[in-house]
């Protein structure tokens, strides 16, 4: 993130950050700024873009990073994981729609795109 980049977050968050790494990156303020500067929000050695996720993924987006250079993803295990254990643990609903839809998320799970 550019020295303008930050002090325009300080500025809009009314805090002081130090560094690009306090900024937590689902920030709306950060998100915001992404949106608004355009390349001034970079410096030599970034290229801040914005991704989108459907909000179901939110708990389960993964953030890597190699080599300076960062990615996310979503989790598609712990998702899965997740949700069958939800619906196991609904006493509210029969086991034949239990199965159903742990069939349902399965299907959802085999037929996943990888978005990094």
């Amino acid at each position: 993130m550019s020295k303008q980049g930050l002090a325009e977050y300080n500025r809009v968050s009314s805090q002081t950050v130090n560094g690009y790494y306090c900024i937590d990156r689902d920030d709306p303020i950060l998100i915001h700024l992404v949106e608004t500067m355009g390349s001034e929000i970079n410096d030599d050695y970034s290229r801040l873009k914005i991704k989108e996720f459907p909000m179901k993924y939110k708990l389960f987006l993964k953030w890597t990073e190699y080599d300076g250079l960062e990615a996310v993803c979503i989790d598609y295990d712990r998702y899965l994981i997740s949700n069958v254990q939800s619906v196991i643990g609904n006493s509210s609903i029969s086991s034949d729609e239990k199965i159903e839809r742990i069939r349902e998320l399965y299907n959802e799970y085999d037929g996943r795109t990888l978005i990094t």
